[in-house]
């Protein structure tokens, strides 16, 4: 019984360490796709500028 107890408690450990895995791995892909969101800006406005010029031939 002892046995039995042993292994709930460890199958229990290892759920709320997956658990907090998990919300640590949503809460990195979250802040990646604000990076990206950040990146199309960026990229956004350097075409926009970039697209001012003209090249003389």
């Amino acid at each position: 019984m002892e046995s039995i107890s042993a292994s709930t408690q460890e199958n229990a450990a290892g759920t709320q360490e997956v658990s907090a895995n998990s919300e640590e791995v949503l809460a990195t892909m979250d802040e990646f796709g604000q990076h990206v969101g950040d990146l199309h800006d960026i990229a956004n406005n350097l075409k926009h500028n970039t697209d001012r010029f003209e090249v003389e031939e």
